[in-house]
C-alpha cells in the first residue's frame, strides 16, 4: 500500500516538473525540510583533448567537470558517482581527470562506460580510476546500499581474451538476429557471475533493511536502443526486491526516465553535448523521496519510494 501512495505522489510531482520551469519548491507543510545526506552524479564526460565532433564538444569536458564538482563541494555532497565514459578515446585524458577530481577534494565512485575502454589493448586493464579490477563493488551509507554494476563484461570492445570477445560477438548477433533494438556494437551487457553478487547484494540489503541505489553506465527501462544488452535479465533479477529506490545511468546523452515496479529508472544526460551549456545532478535523499537538482541541461525532479 505504502508503494502505491508513493507512485501516486511520485506521479504528482512529475507533473508538477513536466509543466513548469524544471525549477521545484518543496511541498508545503513539509516535515522533513532538511535531506538526511546529498551526493552528486555526473556522466559522459569524454574528456578528451581533441576538437569537437558534431554536438561533443571534448576539450570544454574538462571546465565543465571543473565547475561540477565545484558546485558538489560548495553543497558539501557526501560523494560523487561518475556514471561512466569519463574519457573519450585516450588513455593520457585519465591524467587530467584524476587531477581535476584530487584538487577538487570529493570523493568520487566510479562506473566503467564503454568508451573507457575505447584505449589500446594493452591499457584496457589498466584503467587508473579508484576501482576495484572486475569493475562492480558496492559501498553503505547510513542506511542505504548504492550498488556500482559493470556493464561492459559481455561486449564487443572490453575483453582481451579471444574466447570472451567470440563469445560477445556470436551473443550479440543472436540479438541482432532476434530484431532486439538495443543489439548495438557499443553496448555491454552483465555476466553471470556479476548478476549473481548483484542478487546477493540486494538480498544482504533487504535483510539489513537497507534501501538501494543501483549505479550502471547503461540503462535497462525503458525499452532503448542504448540499453544493457541482457536488461531483460538484469530486470528480472530485481523482481522481488521492493526496497529498490532507483537505477541510475547515462550512455544515451538524450537523458531518458522511466518507472517499473515502483522502482525510478532515470539517465542522465551527457556532460560532453553542446559548447558551453552544462549537465549535472545533485541527489538529494530524503526518508520517504529524493529530490533530482539538475544543473544546466539536466532536468530536476522530485521522486518518492
Amino acid at each position: 500500500m505504502m508503494k502505491k501512495i508513493a507512485a501516486t505522489i511520485s506521479i504528482l510531482f512529475m507533473v508538477q516538473m513536466i509543466a513548469g520551469s524544471g525549477q521545484i519548491d518543496p511541498p508545503k507543510g513539509d516535515q522533513d525540510p532538511k535531506p538526511i545526506f546529498s551526493f552528486g552524479i555526473v556522466t559522459d564526460v569524454h574528456l578528451t583533448d581533441q576538437d569537437s565532433s558534431g554536438t561533443k564538444y571534448y576539450r570544454e569536458s574538462a571546465q565543465k567537470l571543473e565547475e561540477a564538482l565545484g558546485d558538489f563541494a560548495g553543497d558539501s555532497v557526501a560523494f560523487v558517482i561518475n556514471l561512466g565514459d569519463v574519457i573519450d578515446n585516450d588513455f593520457n585524458s585519465y591524467k587530467r581527470v584524476n587531477e581535476i577530481i584530487g584538487s577538487s577534494g570529493l570523493k568520487v565512485y566510479h562506473c566503467l562506460g564503454n568508451h573507457d575502454f575505447s584505449v589500446a589493448k594493452n591499457k584496457k586493464r589498466r584503467n587508473p580510476l579508484e576501482i576495484p579490477k572486475n569493475g562492480y563493488y558496492s559501498f553503505i551509507y547510513g542506511e542505504f546500499r548504492f550498488i556500482i554494476l559493470n556493464g561492459n563484461e559481455i561486449s564487443t570492445y572490453a575483453p582481451t581474451n579471444k574466447k570472451e570477445l567470440e563469445e560477445a560477438a556470436n551473443y550479440l548477433g543472436s540479438l541482432k538476429e532476434r530484431g532486439d533494438i538495443n543489439a548495438q556494437d557499443w553496448n555491454g551487457g552483465i555476466g553471470v557471475d556479476q548478476l549473481e553478487w548483484f542478487m546477493g547484494e540486494m538480498d544482504q540489503a533487504k535483510a539489513a533493511g537497507e534501501e538501494v541505489f543501483i549505479f550502471c553506465h547503461f540503462p535497462v527501462y525503458p525499452e532503448n536502443m542504448h540499453n544493457l544488452l541482457n536488461s531483460v535479465e538484469a530486470l528480472s533479477a530485481m523482481k522481488g526486491y521492493d526496497n529498490i529506490i532507483a537505477w541510475f545511468s547515462g550512455h544515451n546523452h538524450a537523458g531518458n526516465y522511466g518507472n517499473l515496479n515502483q522502482t525510478h529508472f532515470i539517465t542522465l544526460k551527457g556532460m560532453v553535448e553542446t559548447e558551453s551549456t552544462n549537465s549535472y545532478t545533485r541527489v538529494d535523499v530524503y526518508s520517504n523521496r529524493i529530490w533530482l537538482n539538475g544543473s544546466g541541461r539536466e532536468r530536476s525532479m522530485i521522486l518518492a519510494y
